[in-house]
């Protein structure tokens, strides 16, 4: 289909372009050879650069749609990191005992001149403002523990993740072999089909020459196919562990009964999965050899057999490698991902946190500013005590200003932390076998195949009719152009 309509829109393409030619009849065969070469060559150009002007167009069209929808994204994941710290500060964070406590700071710093004599007023103004300060530090030593815990966590699950990605790696480099089997083994059952030619032009008559001949290639394809079946195994192996790691390390505490296993059971799973090393060695050992033999037939048929079937063996062994290798690294892009998320927030967190040490220091600055100032009401003997008390208030107020300022970085500290924590959780996301009703399966290889090819036929499909669109397009002008020039010369 895509063929045909690629063929239609050529046609379509040429034929605007295809001059008549109007040939007298006596015109000699040189002639009309050397008007059809310049008329084809014409043709062939326009068709070309008029193909070079869509695809580059089409290019710079992409290319501009590709950066605009990435800086969207980035733009979107910024807003998003930024979502939490603006929800937070959109309400306040002073709860009803420190609101209390800097309000009563505020008004016994004011009244105190009114109703105290001055010898109490150089005592409570200073302690009011220090009573401020220790607001702003107790809220800087709970933001600095919140920025420590999620820095504690995003460092755990990078590690989980790394430790993720060692296994991994160790997972592909056990499974590098396999090519390499398939290659023996496709090798050996082509090296089989030309024995019986090889023994007739070297003319060998010898009955166990012959017979050794013929079993090498076989033994070396069965040979190839028991190395993949091992491979396969320690592979797919290395995979789930990788799949699973982080699974109780990150899981809620009302889930992890269901990751929790006895002494027992661990031992009973290390039994079977011993035992399943085993029987695919026996697996992929067996089944050719038996099945060559069972068939009838001379040897050389026999041989060319059970060398074919060992290598679609060693071939199967890698299809089913790639299948699980395929769920690991989906699954350890996730763990990594989610620890990258949790190591986001956590460095949101200590963006949020830096602020903290200076509103402290502020606080602790107003409280030996209000000690200082005081020491100089004595001198204003000539103030009136509103005067005094509007003075010593000055510092207390912006203590507690300062004060309530750290109590909203603290609160943006906590709710990053947490957010550092709640992604580190989704490390423990299960992975199941595809079917199963009671597991949650992150990537189906069969159906995430499916889907790309839904996509593509999709994509092929808007290409295909934007090119025809386009080449309707052309053809129409092209046409009014020819009939506007006509119109004129008549």
């Amino acid at each position: 289909m895509f063929l045909m309509s690629l063929t239609a829109i050529l046609l379509l393409l040429v034929l605007p372009y295809v001059q008549p030619l109007h040939l007298p009849i006596m015109s000699t065969s040189s002639t009309f050879a050397g008007r059809f070469g310049d008329n084809a060559l014409k043709t062939a150009s326009k068709i070309a650069n008029t193909l070079t002007d869509l695809g580059g167009r089409r290019g710079e069209t992409e290319a501009t749609s590709k950066e605009n929808s990435i800086r969207m994204s980035v733009e979107r994941i910024e807003r998003d990191m930024k979502f939490l710290d603006e929800m937070v500060s959109e309400r306040s964070q002073l709860s009803g005992f420190e609101l209390g406590v800097l309000t009563s700071t505020v008004l016994v710093a004011f009244f105190s001149p009114l109703v105290f004599p001055l010898p109490v007023t150089e005592v409570l103004a200073p302690t009011m403002a220090a009573v401020s300060a220790s607001v702003s530090v107790s809220a800087e030593y709970v933001g600095r523990v919140a920025v420590a815990d999620g820095k504690e966590v995003a460092a755990v699950s990078m590690q989980a993740a790394a430790e993720a990605e060692s296994l991994l790696s160790q997972s592909e480099r056990t499974k590098a072999v396999l090519p390499l089997c398939v290659g023996v083994g496709a090798t050996a059952a082509t090296f089989s089909l030309l024995v019986p030619v090889l023994i007739t032009e070297l003319g060998i008559k010898s009955l166990q020459t012959v017979t050794e001949i013929q079993l090498v290639a076989p033994l070396v394809a069965t040979l190839a196919a028991a190395v993949a079946g091992l491979s396969l195994e320690e592979s797919k192996g290395l995979a789930n562990r990788a799949i699973n790691l982080g699974n109780r390390r990150f899981a809620r505490s009302s889930d992890v009964g269901k990751t929790w296993l006895s002494a027992s059971e661990q031992i009973s799973n290390s039994s079977v999965r011993l035992s399943r090393k085993w029987l695919s060695f026996l697996t992929s050992t067996v089944p050719s050899p038996l099945l060559g033999a069972l068939i009838p037939g001379n040897l050389a048929t026999k041989a060319i057999i059970i060398a074919s079937l060992a290598a679609a063996q060693s071939a199967f062994s890698l299809a089913q490698a790639e299948y699980f290798l395929a769920r690991a690294t989906d699954a350890v892009a996730i763990k990594a991902r989610s620890a990258a998320v949790s190591d986001t927030y956590a460095n949101q967190g200590a963006r949020s946190g830096a602020i903290l040490p200076f509103t402290s220091a502020l606080g602790g600055l107003c409280a030996a500013a209000t000690a200082a100032l005081v020491e100089f009401l004595p001198v204003a003997t000539g103030v009136l005590p509103i005067g005094q008390a509007f003075t010593v208030v000055i510092f207390p107020t912006l203590g507690a200003i300062f004060a309530a300022a750290a109590s909203v970085s603290k609160a943006r500290c906590e709710v990053d932390a947490m957010a550092a924590g709640e992604a580190a959780t989704t490390l423990s996301l299960a992975y199941s076998d595809e079917g199963s009703p009671d597991g949650t399966v992150v990537l189906e290889p069969f159906r995430g195949v499916k889907d790309l090819i839904s996509l593509t036929n999709k994509s092929t499909k808007k290409r295909v009719k934007k090119i025809w669109k386009s080449a309707n397009r052309k053809v129409f002008q092209r046409k009014n152009t020819k009939n506007g020039k006509g119109s004129t010369i008549s």
